[in-house]
C-alpha cells in the first residue's frame, strides 16, 4: 500500500534535487503552491494524470515517485506490478473522461463566454482571450478551478470558487470589494449560483513564510509595517459604519449578555477539558517537532483570563457594539497564511478567506496577527502595534490609546483560547499557544 508521509519526503526530495521551489514546481504544473505543499507533509497526493508529467520534471519513472519504499524484496516486487498497472488504468480512465467532457454543459462553473466578459469589464482592450482550466480541488464547503486566460497583451491567472450551499466568505468578499482595494481583484459574484471568480494570488508572497528563515521570509517580515497600514485602512474604511453593520449584523456572542456569557464559558469549559488531559500527560510531548513544556503556573494564566473577561467584556456590549461605538468589520481570521504581498516596487497586501468577516474590535485582527503568531513580546511588538495606531488615527477620531490598548489586552486574552480549541481538536501548535501565552505576561502581567 502506497504510504502517502513516504511519498510526499519523496516528491519534496526529488524537488530539492532539481533545484525547483514548491512555487516553480507549482508553475510548472498550474497548480497552486499550496497543493505541493499538501503533498510533501502528506495530506494529499498527487492528481494521477500529474505522475507522468512529474516524472519528466524530475527525469525519473513513476515508479521512482510512488514507490519510495521500494526494495528488492518478492512481496513488494509483485506488488509493483500491480501498483503500475492500476496507474496506467486510471491515467487512461482519466484521459478518456477528459476527452468525454468537452461540451460546454458539462464546464464546472462558469462558461468561456461568462469568464470572458466579465475579464472585459475590467480590460476592455484585450484581443482574442483563450481560457484554459487546471486541476479542480474539492474542499468542504467549495469547489475550486484554477483558470488561466491567455490573451496577446497578457496572461491572468484565476480562481474560480463554487460553493455548496449560502457560504458566509461570498459576503464578505463583496463587501469588501465595495470598501477596500485589500483582497484580490474581483471579476464576478453571483450570489444565486454562489460563484466567486476572483485573481490568483500563488505568484505572490504568502504570509506563512514570515517565520522561514528564506527569501520569502525575509521580505515578508521586511514588510510587516505595508501589512499594518493595509489592515488599519480597512479598519478605517468600516469604522463605525452603520451601512455595512447592517449587511453583516451582530455576531452571536455580542447579540445579548446571555450569549456572551455562554461564548465565555464555553471557552473556560475548552480550557478546563484541555488541563485535565495536560495534567493526565494526555498530551504529547512532541508534535511535528513542536516541543510541548508549560507549568502549572502559566496554566492559571488561562483562568485569570477567564475572570477578566467575565468582568470586563460585559460592558462593550451596551457602549460599543449595540451603538456601533469605536468597532468595525474585521476579517476574524487575519493569520499570516491568510496575507499575501505583492513583491513590486511599491509593494501592497492582499487578503483572502473571508468566512469569519464580522462586526468587532479592531484589535481582534491585530492580536491574531501579533499575539499569535509574528510578534507576542510588547519589547518587538509596541512599535509595531503603535504604527498600526498612527495609521488608523488618519482616519478615525476620537479613539483613544488608552482604550486601544484596553482593547488590545482583552483579545490577547480572547484569543489565548483559540490555540486551546485547536489542541483540544488534535492540532498540536504548542507554538502558537505559548505565544499567546508570552503576549499575555508581556502586555497583561508586564513580565
Amino acid at each position: 500500500m502506497l504510504n502517502v508521509e513516504q511519498l510526499g519526503i519523496k516528491i519534496a526530495s526529488l524537488r530539492k534535487q532539481n533545484g525547483l521551489s514548491q512555487e516553480k514546481l507549482a508553475e510548472m504544473l498550474h497548480i497552486s503552491p499550496q497543493a505541493i505543499s499538501r503533498w510533501e507533509n502528506g495530506h494529499t497526493i498527487p492528481e494521477t494524470l500529474l505522475l507522468p508529467v512529474l516524472s519528466q520534471i524530475f527525469n525519473c519513472s513513476i515508479d521512482e515517485i510512488i514507490m519510495p519504499a521500494y526494495s528488492l524484496d518478492p512481496e513488494i516486487e509483485d506488488k509493483r506490478t500491480n501498483v503500475l498497472e492500476l496507474q496506467a488504468k486510471q491515467i487512461a480512465k482519466y484521459v478518456v473522461q477528459q476527452l468525454g467532457d468537452t461540451t460546454h454543459d458539462k464546464i464546472i462553473g462558469l462558461d468561456d463566454s461568462t469568464i470572458i466578459h466579465a475579464i472585459r469589464k475590467l480590460h476592455p482592450n484585450l484581443g482574442d482571450c483563450e481560457v484554459m482550466r487546471s486541476n479542480v480541488e474539492n474542499h468542504d464547503r467549495y469547489t475550486c478551478l484554477y483558470i488561466t486566460v491567455t490573451t496577446p497583451q497578457k496572461e491572468i491567472k484565476l480562481v474560480e470558487k463554487i460553493y455548496c450551499s449560502d457560504d458566509k466568505e461570498l459576503l464578505g468578499y463583496s463587501l469588501f470589494n465595495q470598501y477596500t482595494l485589500a483582497i484580490p481583484q474581483i471579476y464576478y459574484i453571483d450570489h444565486d449560483k454562489k460563484i466567486l471568480l476572483m485573481e490568483d494570488m500563488n505568484d505572490c508572497i504568502q504570509g506563512f513564510h514570515f517565520d522561514e528563515h528564506n527569501e520569502s521570509g525575509e521580505i515578508f517580515r521586511n514588510n510587516y509595517n505595508t501589512l499594518l497600514a493595509e489592515t488599519a485602512k480597512i479598519h478605517a474604511a468600516f469604522w463605525e459604519n452603520k451601512d455595512a453593520f447592517g449587511k453583516v449584523g451582530l455576531d452571536w456572542r455580542h447579540d445579548t449578555k446571555e450569549n456572551l456569557l455562554a461564548h465565555i464559558n464555553g471557552m473556560e469549559a475548552d480550557f478546563l477539558k484541555y488541563r485535565r488531559k495536560e495534567e493526565a500527560g494526555k498530551i504529547p510531548k512532541m508534535w511535528n517537532g513542536l516541543c510541548n513544556k508549560i507549568d502549572s503556573n502559566r496554566l492559571d494564566y488561562f483562568q485569570q483570563a477567564i475572570n477578566y473577561l467575565k468582568n470586563e467584556y460585559f460592558g462593550l456590549l451596551e457602549d460599543r457594539f449595540h451603538i456601533g461605538k469605536n468597532v468595525t468589520i474585521i476579517h476574524g481570521d487575519l493569520h499570516p497564511g491568510n496575507t499575501f504581498l505583492i513583491n513590486s516596487e511599491h509593494p501592497a497586501i492582499k487578503v483572502i478567506d473571508m468566512e469569519a468577516v464580522r462586526i468587532g474590535l479592531c484589535t481582534e485582527d491585530l492580536a491574531m496577527l501579533l499575539a499569535l503568531h509574528m510578534e507576542p513580546d510588547k519589547k518587538y511588538a509596541l512599535p509595531l502595534i503603535d504604527y498600526y495606531y498612527e495609521c488608523l488615527c488618519k482616519d478615525v477620531k476620537g479613539y483613544s490609546y488608552e482604550l486601544f490598548m484596553s482593547d488590545y489586552k482583552l483579545s490577547i486574552m480572547e484569543s489565548m483560547f483559540f490555540t486551546i480549541r485547536l489542541i483540544n481538536n488534535g492540532i498540536y501548535d504548542f507554538v502558537m499557544r505559548d505565544k499567546a501565552i508570552r503576549a499575555y505576561e508581556s502586555f497583561v502581567l508586564d513580565k
